[in-house]
């Protein structure tokens, strides 16, 4: 990418001499290709002979043929670019000029470092087109500007293939650390024994899926774990599509306190100041703007991380099916659900949080008292294969006494690293709160 000046007398970000390093080490050594070949790409060059030359490089690793001062210029002369980046000649100099190559990394990393900021130049220049333009809808601006450095941030992070001996002693640390604390659960808690007995705690890095039809409780059984989470001393995030965060707040209250929501609501009720006083203790984050893109989510998410004290470990989003596409380009609902399920899977693992994202079920889901199939999750598959675990729930076929908590059903319908079940819990309505079955005592008085 080569750029104009910025201001008269100044060059964009670049170094020649390491770009010659670089090129005239895969020139005299047939193995230094493999050491940067992940590493840098064409563009990243400034200078545009040494494009040529290095993609010229990268076509002939492509054919699995050698690559030397000979092959490069014979692959050159029949492309018609030999003269444009200076005949023969200079590729004998670039290869003279370097003795030995056992420094290419580092000078690689240094062209890589130039192109990177000649990529913020240019993010720069277009932010501030955007801003010239006068556009209306200035928090979409905004986002623009921030997914511009987000992604040149990303850049940076390169996944490079790792010897599995690294990744022994970091799974070995894993194992002991386990060995030493074996009543621990790995992950992040739900707050539910039933639920961590398959999933041993949500994992970082992994989105999970919570599914049910309206009104089984898939709202508050998500709610409930963000509250567990926090209570254990993790930062929580809760991107709510379908209710204000006033309805959020309150079903909040309902999970610490005795009062009921529908009073609360209503004002019948006097509030549980001790319970109020309990959640602004607890790092928690809400956000309630309606059909939200991925791209804000992201950007939403992304700054909440770097500002919140507490470590962020837990996202909730409610729901999959209200978020849309930044720019809605998908030719169908089931493509954008796609391209939603694809970012929240990557989110997780750019960010090592747990993304629990809720989903409708849809009407082939049955009625109650029957276990849902991965098959009804709606509108599209990938919320079945993105995920890495895919929660259920569905009303008890039993009838309840009116007043008395309900019995809801849930299955781990999915597990990518467990076992897979099925599970029971109570639901007390008027507290919207969810309670284990394991213990008489958990249930309401």
């Amino acid at each position: 990418m080569t750029l104009a000046p910025s201001s008269p007398g100044r060059s964009a970000p670049h170094d020649g001499d390491a770009e010659r390093y670089v090129l005239g080490s895969v020139l005299i050594d047939r193995d230094a290709i493999y050491k940067i070949a992940d590493v840098l790409r064409v563009d990243d060059f400034y200078v545009g002979r040494h494009q040529r030359i290095y993609a010229t490089a990268l076509e002939l690793l492509e054919r699995r043929e050698r690559i030397d001062p000979l092959t490069v210029q014979m692959e050159l002369a029949r492309r018609e670019e030999l003269d444009r980046v200076g005949g023969a000649a200079y590729l004998r100099e670039l290869a003279e000029a370097i003795p030995v190559s056992v420094e290419i990394e580092r000078y690689a990393q240094r062209v890589r470092s130039r192109s990177l900021l000649r990529r913020l130049l240019a993010a720069a220049r277009d932010i501030a087109a955007d801003a010239y333009d006068e556009p209306t809808d200035i928090p979409l601006t905004l986002d623009r500007a921030e997914q511009r450095i987000f992604a040149l941030r990303d850049e940076t992070i390169n996944a490079q293939l790792r010897h599995i001996k690294a990744a022994l002693e970091t799974n070995y640390e894993q194992i002991s650390d386990r060995l030493d604390h074996p009543y621990e659960l790995s992950g992040i808690s739900s707050g539910f024994r039933e639920i961590d007995l398959y999933t041993e705690g949500f994992a970082r890095g992994d989105l999970v899926v919570l599914a049910a039809r309206p009104s089984v409780g898939k709202t508050s059984l998500a709610l409930g774990i963000a509250y567990q989470a926090a209570r254990q001393g993790t930062g929580v995030l809760v991107f709510s599509l379908e209710m204000d965060v006033k309805q959020i707040v309150t079903r909040f209250l309902g999970l610490t306190g005795q009062a009921n929501i529908l009073t609360l609501r209503t004002g019948t009720d006097v509030l549980d100041t001790s319970a109020a006083d309990a959640l602004t203790r607890l790092p928690i984050l809400i956000d309630d703007t309606p059909g939200i893109s991925v791209m804000e989510l992201r950007t939403k998410a992304r700054r909440a991380l770097s500002r919140m004290s507490t470590p962020v470990g837990l996202i909730v989003v409610d729901y999959l099916q209200l978020m849309r596409t930044a720019g809605g380009e998908e030719e169908n609902r089931v493509q954008e659900i796609a391209t939603i399920t694809r970012n929240l899977k990557s989110l997780a693992r750019e960010l090592n949080v747990v993304v629990l994202a809720l989903s409708q079920l849809s009407r082939a889901a049955g009625d109650a008292g029957h276990e849902p199939k991965l098959s009804t999750l709606r509108e599209s598959g990938s919320i079945e294969q993105d995920s890495d675990q895919v929660i259920m729930l569905w009303r008890g076929g039993d009838e309840t006494v009116p007043g008395a908590p309900k019995l809801i059903k849930g299955s781990i319908a999915k597990n990518r690293n467990g076992p897979t079940g099925i599970f029971e819990l109570y639901f007390e309505a008027e507290q919207a709160r969810f309670f284990s079955r394991a213990r008489e005592d958990d249930l309401p008085v």
